[in-house]
């Protein structure tokens, strides 16, 4: 009896740790990826992506078709930036996260204009790369 209750201790610490880590590795993903967006050259751009979207990525919101892959993200990144000179990207909620499904908050400050919140519900596999990123943009 002892040994089972042992057991099931155990168990629950691994699992509990393991959630943890989880979580902590996906803070860090989205982090880094809203960082990327703050990047200056494709390259800086493209080695931000490469830590933290997986290769097959896919983006896409109201105002952009499909995006697929790391090269063509990186140009939507790039095409943002002359679009909107000057524009950053910060992290507003810590990412709510559930079996590789995950839900944000972002801010885009527009230099003259102010701060406008948007959210992207992503995917992630298991080394803890985004997959997917349905963006809900706003209104600018």
């Amino acid at each position: 009896m002892t040994e089972n209750l042992l057991l099931n201790y155990f168990n629950f610490l691994l699992k509990t740790n393991a959630e943890f880590w989880d979580m902590e590795n996906i803070k860090e993903t989205v982090e880094r990826y809203t960082d990327a967006w703050n990047k200056k050259t494709a390259a800086e751009v493209k080695a931000a992506f490469a830590q933290v979207l997986a290769d097959t990525i896919t983006y896409q919101d109201k105002n952009t078709p499909l995006v697929t892959g790391i090269d063509a993200f990186v140009d939507l990144v790039m095409s943002s930036h002359e679009k909107i000179p000057g524009r950053t990207f910060s992290l507003l909620t810590e990412p709510e996260y559930f079996q590789h499904h995950c839900y944000y908050s972002w801010g885009i400050n527009i230099p003259g204009l102010g701060e406008f919140e948007g959210r992207d519900y992503a995917e992630y596999n298991d080394e803890h790369k985004l997959t997917k990123i349905i963006g809900f943009v706003p209104t600018l």
